[in-house]
């Protein structure tokens, strides 16, 4: 019996036209301020 791997790979590199990528990038996504406050509030000292 084989054992088979479960790895997977994702290239996070932002693709350029002349790489072929055709389509506009979404917008940036942004916390509301509620839940900003709430992360500021789990993460601060």
């Amino acid at each position: 019996m084989t054992a088979s791997g479960s790895k997977l790979g994702i290239a996070a590199t932002k693709r350029l036209p002349g790489e072929g990528f055709k389509r506009a990038w979404p917008p940036l996504i942004k916390m509301n301020a509620a839940v900003k406050a709430k992360v500021e509030k789990l993460f601060s000292p």
